[in-house]
């Protein structure tokens, strides 16, 4: 039997006056101001002891788990503290000894409306908080200016730092420059690269040492590659008779193979915030790199690496201004970008730029384990011999394979924040397979069930 939702302010203040809660104590006589314990997760001296009053809110309102993660418990416990109309007074959590935050008790008349209007400089200060930026307020905005992504063993800086050497610790948790990746003294000059040590994926070169020619922007009809709307034509589908679709989708499958090449164009959607905010298509089969560059209009060829030149949208006007001015810094970091192409049969993604850049096969991921794209060398992302694997999984009563590929820039993920809360995530969709898969599934899998489909399926495996 559930239990309902307590009011956080009898709730509050019982826990306080219970003394159960080491650090959570009435800080004057008159009951009017109250000291909540603020330690960052980070520190060495941290334990469970700093988040239980956190925690004990979320088992009692539902806004988190017993066994989740306490920046979420604290994130949540501040948010409802802020729409009752509690009143930070006193900021401490960067004290050596006694890392705490002293709030006011509303009063009886306050409004939740008026006390979560807020300022917009404690709105940014709070959402420094989250990303891990425990500095004090007055060196905020230089530090996160030059690092909005810090590594985990570098986001708390101990208060004994001098203010001039913030930066500095900002910009070695950015991992730049020549000692900045494990091996980047080691990386040749790009001219130098294609005469030693050529990286290659699946026994073929990578672009801008291809083997194969590169299909350019204006020469779709000459590459072969089926019409591909965005979803397939309902009629065609669902009026086929048995075994017609099981033959159209090996002819359409054998359509986007060029020998051991897989063939495929790229959809790309832009989010900021959860928004969506461009969407293109580039017909270029070698692939495409993700830039900023707001003078770039369309896309361009980068004829050294065969990629298409991507731009990501400026911010614009936002009503968030402290959104705006976040992604402007993530965009501004981009240099020389993110790339996703296909080399042979295998699609891989490589890091260029100063920001970190996160993937996924799905913006919903639940098992919150950030995958890192690499800047050292090219990563397999994808390979097709996975997607062939998942169209003979589904036929058998599984789940549709993948066809997007996600990525978030800036920031860890996926993890305990939802996709539509990160300030920059862009979806790549390998049309080749979301045409595929959508005859497929709209066709359904017993459609499919044809021995002459399974066995040339299965020998694509075999070839890949």
């Amino acid at each position: 039997m559930s239990h309902p939702k307590p009011l956080l302010k009898p709730w509050l203040w019982a826990r306080i006056d219970s003394g159960k809660f080491p650090g959570v104590i009435w800080t004057n006589s008159e009951k009017t101001e109250f000291s909540i314990p603020w330690k960052h997760a980070l520190r060495q001296d941290s334990s469970d002891i700093d988040s239980l009053i956190f925690k004990a809110w979320a088992e009692v309102s539902g806004n988190g788990r017993a066994q989740g993660d306490a920046s979420v418990w604290k994130r949540n416990f501040r948010s409802a503290l802020r729409a009752k109309g509690f009143k930070m007074v006193s900021d401490n959590k960067n004290d050596a000894a006694n890392p705490h935050k002293v709030f006011h008790w509303p009063d009886e008349s306050a409004s939740g409306a008026n006390s979560s209007a807020g300022s917009q400089e404690q709105d940014e200060a709070d959402l420094f908080e989250d990303y891990g930026l425990t500095t004090q307020d007055s060196q905020l905005g230089s530090c996160f200016d030059d690092c909005l992504y810090l590594p985990e063993d570098t986001a708390y800086l101990p208060e004994s730092s001098a203010s001039q050497d913030i930066l500095q610790e900002c910009l070695k948790g950015l991992n730049i420059g020549p000692a900045a990746e494990a091996t980047a003294a080691f990386e040749p000059p790009p001219e130098q690269q294609q005469l030693q040590n050529q990286v290659a994926i699946g026994g073929c070169a990578l672009p801008g040492q291809q083997q194969y020619p590169v299909t350019f922007e204006g020469a779709a009809g000459e590459t072969g590659l089926p019409e591909q709307p965005a979803r397939p034509i309902g009629g065609a589908v669902g009026g086929a008779c048995d075994g017609q679709l099981a033959a159209q989708f090996l002819h359409t499958m054998n359509k986007t193979r060029d020998g051991d090449n897989f063939k495929t164009h790229f959809r790309i959607l832009v989010y900021y915030r959860g928004v969506k905010v461009s969407e293109q298509t580039v017909e270029n089969e070698a692939g495409i790199r993700l830039v900023y560059s707001p003078e770039l209009k369309g896309t361009v060829l980068d004829h050294e690496s065969g990629l298409s030149l991507v731009s990501l949208p400026t911010p614009g006007v936002m009503l968030d201004q402290t959104q705006a001015n976040l992604t402007q810094r993530i965009l501004d970091k981009l240099g020389d970008g993110l790339d996703l192409g296909v080399s042979s049969h295998v699609v891989y993604g490589q890091r260029r730029g100063e920001i970190k850049a996160f993937w996924s096969f799905s913006k919903f991921d639940q098992n919150q384990q950030p995958q890192e794209v690499s800047k050292l060398h090219p990563q397999v992302l994808y390979q097709f011999r996975d997607f062939v694997r998942g169209i003979l999984d589904f036929i058998n009563g599984k789940d549709s394979p993948p066809c997007s590929l996600f990525f978030c820039l800036g920031e860890k993920w996926p993890d305990s924040r939802p996709w539509e809360k990160k300030l920059i995530t862009v979806e790549v969709v390998l049309t080749s397979m979301e045409f595929l898969k959508n005859l497929a599934v709209e066709g359904g899998a017993s459609s499919l069930q044809s021995v002459e489909l399974q066995m040339s399926l299965e020998e694509m495996m075999e070839l890949y």
